[in-house]
């Protein structure tokens, strides 16, 4: 049997697309398996003379391990041997190359079989951090400045991109779609109304691999894409004809790598301090939130609606965005637009001043908390522990799973201890000009005991 050359073999993959068990390649995967193969080839054809048809299991962990090598230019020769590319090559990636590489070739026929198990070659998997979803209150805050972004309701800033459409990703994200999903949503599959369940159901790619599902949305989801339906800038796939839902300026579909976590991360920066930190929001953090409005009903709110004042400042949050959405819903869709003097808007701005203003005059969070009895066997140290009990003194918030402990803050005036603070509040603790910030610095966690420890009073600046 003629062997067929290696390179033509993978032409005919690249144009394929396929992985190892026959599936489509998807995002970034075609181009760095491109480049791995690629490299591969050149190792055992150009490079040892092996051939990548007579290679084994020796021979691919040798070159999977290895610095990446560079093939020589032809269009710029170089007098000198060329010295090894330096790559973060993953040697798990490579030999998944390899595998679909060689799957492909004996499906199509040009090999009887693999010449070995590259898969069987790859890594044990470490133990990867686990994606860390968004809190509740989290997911109420950045589901109301998306809404905030719209043209009318501008409280913090301008925003100019597209912002119904970003909007309507941030919902679609926050019902549980991951962007691959999102971006993958035609026109042609929103289903409006189901004729024998009577519901709202879209048809989007499946999570990983080949295939569609049928997803049920929320309320606002349907109204997020009634309102930005009259704003997207029409065109279709020219490789489906189809009509995507979320278009670029160009009208083309969003690239599902990039443009979700920018658009994500911009409406993030939007939302007021003590929430989370912009970088650290990614759009799969968004799908792992749990529903917003939903699915979690809230606790009764104070006579006025709005949250009593002796509640945690996070649940304050969440009962106020709560009351704030109720009061002022968003406009329904209508022909030439919201108009100036619209009463709802101006509810709705009205309603996050209102908000801003009870934030910032909220108490601190270990104010609420109560004083531990004294014991004078207790050391002073450990009475400033136990009071906290492993809470940040402003937010309230306990550490997360992966999350260092909270760090021991001091006045760098005095150099005693404050009390502890979140990796979100720390940052803040010098540079914060609201109210509550005055009141932590004037009597903070470790006067309301009667402590004075100098810093470092606690194990390693760390608390327990």
């Amino acid at each position: 049997m003629t062997r067929p050359d290696p390179y033509d073999v993978l032409a005919q993959w690249l144009a394929a697309g396929l992985g190892k068990h026959g599936r489509a390649l998807q995002g970034t995967t075609p181009i760095r398996y491109e480049a791995d193969v690629r490299d591969w080839l050149y190792f055992t054809e150009e490079t040892t003379g092996i051939g990548a048809w007579n290679a084994n299991e020796s021979t691919a962990s040798t070159w999977a391990y290895a610095p990446a090598l560079r093939p020589p230019n032809p269009d710029r020769p170089s007098r000198r041997p060329l010295a090894p590319r330096v790559s973060l090559h993953n040697p798990a990636r490579r030999l998944a190359a390899l595998a679909a590489f060689y799957a492909y070739a004996a499906g199509a026929g040009h090999i009887p079989q693999p010449p070995f198990n590259a898969a069987a070659l790859r890594p044990a998997p470490a133990a990867l951090p686990r994606t860390a979803p968004l809190t509740l209150e989290q997911a109420a805050a950045l589901q109301y400045a998306a809404d905030d972004v719209l043209p009318g309701r501008h409280r913090r800033g301008p925003y100019d991109t597209a912002p119904h459409r970003d909007r309507l990703l941030v919902h679609i994200l926050l019902d549980g779609l991951r962007p691959r999903q999102a971006v993958g949503i035609d026109l042609e599959d929103l289903n409006e109304e189901d004729p024998h369940r009577r519901i709202r159901t879209l048809t989007c790619p499946a999570p990983k691999g080949d295939g569609t599902i049928t997803h049920q949305p929320s309320r606002e989801v349907w109204q997020a894409i009634a309102d930005y339906l009259p704003h997207r800038v029409d065109g279709r796939d020219p490789e489906t004809g189809r009509r995507p839902l979320l278009t670029s300026r160009n009208g083309r579909r969003l690239d599902s790598n990039t443009m979700p976590g920018r658009i994500v991360k911009a409406i993030a920066a939007r939302v007021p301090e003590l929430i989370f930190e912009p970088n650290t929001v990614t759009p799969d953090r968004l799908a792992m939130a749990p529903a917003v409005l939903l699915d979690h009903p809230l606790p009764p709110a104070g006579p006025d609606g709005w949250a009593p004042p002796d509640v945690p400042p996070l649940e304050r949050l969440r009962l106020d965005l709560r009351h704030a959405l109720d009061a002022a819903p968003l406009c329904p869709p209508a022909d030439g637009g919201c108009p100036a003097d619209c009463e709802r808007c101006a509810v709705r701005k009205r309603m996050w001043a209102q908000w801003e203003q009870r934030w910032n005059v909220g108490a601190p969070a270990y104010l609420s908390w109560p004083v531990p009895p004294y014991d004078h066997r207790q050391r002073p140290a450990d009475r400033l522990l136990a009071y906290h009990q492993s809470r940040c003194a402003v937010c309230g918030a306990t550490p997360a799973p992966g999350r260092p402990a909270h760090t021991e803050d001091h006045d760098p005036h005095t150099g005693l201890t404050r009390g502890l603070l979140c990796h979100r509040c720390h940052p803040q603790a010098e540079r914060g000009a609201a109210p509550f910030w005055v009141r932590y610095h004037e009597q903070p966690p470790a006067a309301v005991l009667g402590l004075e420890l100098r810093y470092p009073a606690l194990a390693g600046g760390r608390g327990r």
